[in-house]
């Protein structure tokens, strides 16, 4: 039976082989221009960093910058995490996810600088369910032309939300899973190309107007890192006929290292009302190991996954309001027919107002 120690461990080596390789490169970096650097040529890369991340030279007929004025708006915040194992062989797969629960708050923005306050009010979708312990944080970074998200999740339990490929009448009857734990940690970076037509920051920062319709080529690189660890395996005994031994696992460690390119567009209608769709298909590494009986290695191999940032809404020169959508999944394939899906990610619903 895997242990916290055994779980602690997976997730110290998938998470540490990445920063040490990171950490090299600094260092190598800084020892290569030790002999020329000085404190103007160190200011000019902080300017031209600031430059990268914030000039704007965008057609003002199709995007209005109000990030002069103070925006403060209402937002209602609901994040998820699920995993699924999946097996192909015999067309069945199993899901389990998180307590799902509504967090309220406020946010402020003002040129460059955006920051939502959320709290936690005790509005949850099931009340007979809820996690014993964890730990949510995604954050994301808009400028006129890349989106740059952090998360770090930490979820002790969780609930079986449904079966495929399996008679009903064999579904467990104890949903709640309080012995999985899961560890997520995900960095991702996308660049949008039309960004002088092409607003990324109205749908979702609200501090641009898009004017007119408009959509732009997107490229990125992420990396995340998953852990799972269990008492016993993820498909209960009654389920066992129907998934081959491979997929019931114990535990499961995993690392990606993702490239990614798709495509997002805003539609305008009747100049206030906007949706915005993308389709962002990733393209990642993965490498790691699982527990069945006992611990093995997977064959490292190319892996799947979707991003997307959608939103709908209205936008005014002085009221706003509407719904964003993020998220992103990959699958991690134990064997050849066998996989495991995890996938998180944000909706939020806001109502603003601009000074």
């Amino acid at each position: 039976m895997p242990s916290t120690k055994t779980m602690a461990t997976g997730q110290l080596l998938y998470l540490t082989i990445p920063l040490i390789f990171l950490f090299t490169f600094l260092v190598s970096e800084s020892t290569a221009q030790k002999s020329i650097l000085h404190p103007d040529s160190l200011m000019k890369k902080v300017t031209d960093i600031r430059k990268l991340l914030l000039r704007q030279n965008q057609d003002t007929n199709y995007i209005e910058n109000h990030s002069d004025r103070w925006t403060l708006k209402l937002i209602g915040v609901t994040k998820f995490n699920y995993f699924k194992g999946s097996d192909n062989i015999n067309k069945t797969d199993i899901r389990y996810r998180v307590d799902r629960r509504l967090n309220l708050g406020i946010g402020v923005s003002y040129r460059w600088f955006a920051l939502d306050f959320t709290f936690n009010v005790g509005i949850r979708e099931d009340s007979d369910f809820k996690n014993g312990k964890f730990l949510d944080f995604q954050g994301t970074m808009f400028s006129s032309r890349q989106f740059i998200a952090a998360s770090y999740q930490y979820y002790y339990g969780y609930k079986l939300q449904n079966v495929n490929g399996v008679p009903s009448n064999l579904y467990t009857s104890n949903p709640v899973r309080s012995d999985i734990r899961t560890i997520y940690f995900g960095l991702q970076y996308f660049f949008a190309f039309n960004y002088s037509k092409f607003s990324l920051k109205a749908p979702f920062i609200q501090n641009e107007i898009q004017k007119k319709s408009a959509g732009s080529f997107i490229i990125g690189a992420g990396f995340s890192a998953f852990v799972m660890d269990s008492d016993s395996s993820i498909v209960p005994s009654e389920l066992k006929n129907y998934f081959e031994d491979k997929i019931r696992l114990t535990s499961l460690s995993a690392s990606t290292i993702s490239i990614s390119g798709g495509y997002i567009y805003t539609f305008v209608i009747q100049k206030h009302f906007y949706v915005t769709v993308s389709l962002i298909p990733l393209l990642g590494m993965n490498l790691g190991d699982y527990t069945i009986m006992y611990r093995d290695r997977f064959k490292s191999h190319i892996s799947l996954g979707l991003g997307t940032l959608n939103a709908i809404g209205y936008n005014s020169d002085s009221f706003f309001g509407g719904l964003s959508f993020i998220a992103d999944m990959y699958r991690i394939r134990v064997d050849k027919q066998l996989g495991v899906v995890n996938g998180h990610g944000k909706a939020k619903i806001f109502f603003g107002y601009r000074f």
